[in-house]
């Protein structure tokens, strides 16, 4: 019999159909991560691993594992698994690409305008009292038709992003890797800095990696209009978290609103915290009950799939392994 280790609750619809393959389930209940110590000792004999975003796969958990055919990542990101020393092992690795691009675009906007509008901050007036007279220049957000948005990034989100802003007859710039069909109306620029310089709002959604960690820093903040505001929903990692306290703090561009953060949780005396011109969400741009349930459910078909020996629906490595793959033996 087979056997598969869940690194958090699930949806019982998914639970449900874990259960009815046949295979041991094991389901880790607690509402945080298993201590790593944990979690290697957990894998010895697992075939699939249904994980999250907060799961260190890295090596030695798959040395722990011998029996280990698949890793299937609840989310599109899977930054947290050594995709690498999995292709070397054999091990197919899976994630839930396309089912997160509307719901993570549509918080990015979300958050686009509450930062615009002030969303954020101005009911703490109303809840202390302070609503006084109507003051012509007082209370004062920003536009958001007709401004400038810089998207870092032309994937799926990215591009959902664009279809929003249009929406709201924005000018829209992209910087991506590869320059793509204009999208939406959307127009490629050559460098980070001509998007950086031209926008009025900066949404990040490129992937993490060596290249893209610490992208937004000192220097990027400074080519940003001073009334800009920045938005990730993409990795914490891409944000220079001090140099953004600084840029915030002194004024250097008007504000900034993050899903992720390093580290996560952000603790609450994270001096980010304590500036009224930066929003912080706990990484829940793809936190709608309709998402998570089709990602759940993209991670039980990738999973299943493995431990049957079968390619998962949704491999990323299945090029690096074609010739090693444990779940073709």
């Amino acid at each position: 019999m087979s056997k598969i280790l869940v690194t958090r609750r699930t949806f019982p619809a998914s639970a449900e159909k874990l259960r009815a393959s046949g295979a041991e389930i094991v389901i880790w209940e607690d509402d945080i991560s298993p201590p790593h110590d944990e979690f290697v000792a957990a894998v010895a004999d697992v075939d699939g691993l249904y994980t999250h975003v907060s799961d260190a796969v890295d090596s030695e958990v798959m040395d722990a594992a011998p029996k280990l055919k698949v890793v299937a990542q609840f989310g599109v990101g899977y930054d947290n698994v050594d995709v690498a020393a999995a292709s070397a092992r054999g091990i197919a690795v899976a994630n839930t690409p396309g089912v997160v691009s509307e719901s993570t675009a549509d918080e990015a906007f979300a958050l686009l305008v509450a930062m615009a509008r002030r969303v954020h901050d101005l009911p703490q007036i109303v809840k202390r009292g302070e609503w006084g007279d109507f003051d012509p220049v007082g209370l004062l957000g920003t536009d958001i038709h007709h401004k400038t948005l810089g998207i870092v990034g032309m994937g799926r989100i990215g591009s959902e992003v664009a279809k929003r802003a249009a929406g709201f007859s924005m000018e829209v710039l992209y910087y991506n890797r590869n320059r793509r069909d204009e999208e939406f109306g959307a127009t490629y620029v050559d460098s980070l800095e001509e998007l950086l310089e031209r926008s009025d709002f900066v949404s990040l959604h490129n992937p993490l990696n060596a290249e893209t960690t610490g992208l937004m820093s000192t220097e990027q903040f400074k080519s940003m209009k001073k009334s800009a505001i920045l938005v990730n929903t993409t990795r914490g990692p891409v944000v220079d978290q001090e140099a953004l306290y600084d840029a915030l703090k002194s004024g250097e561009i008007a504000g900034a609103a993050l899903d992720v953060t390093v580290p996560e949780p952000m603790p609450a005396d994270h001096p980010l915290l304590t500036l009224g011109n930066c929003l912080i969400m706990p990484h829940v741009a793809s936190a709608t009950g309709d998402t998570r349930l089709k990602m759940a459910m993209m991670c039980v078909e990738n999973v299943l799939a493995g431990v049957a020996g079968d390619w998962p629906p949704y491999c990323v490595n299945q090029a690096a392994i074609a010739g090693n793959a444990r779940l073709k033996g």
